[in-house]
């Protein structure tokens, strides 16, 4: 995202912007995982029942999911986010990355 003071200019084209389906699918898990590191309580209730909480939604937000998605995230009983995520990342056919750190040796 660029700041508003660094945008030289504003476009005055009016078309809206179309995302495909996966796109959508991966940005509502974005918006749900970012809620669950945000908020204990919302964490602690997606790992205990993620349908509810999903249904739910978070501060008056509401999630957006197919049919399909819902019905596979029944499935999931997990203890921690890592393993939530895993499964997202699974269920959302993304291959999985590990964080890597530098190692500087002398």
């Amino acid at each position: 995202m660029i700041p508003l003071s660094q945008v030289n200019e504003i476009s005055t084209d009016a078309r809206p912007v179309k995302r495909a389906h996966d796109d959508e699918i991966k940005a509502e898990f974005g918006r749900l995982m970012h809620a669950a590191v945000i908020n204990k309580h919302f964490r602690e209730r997606l790992l205990e029942n993620p349908i509810d909480c999903i249904e739910a939604g978070y501060c008056g937000e509401y999630f957006n999911f197919p049919f399909e998605i819902i019905n596979s995230l029944k499935q999931i009983n997990v203890k921690s986010l890592e393993e939530f995520a895993n499964h997202i990342i699974k269920l959302i056919n993304l291959p999985a990355r590990k964080e890597i750190a530098p190692v500087f040796c002398r």
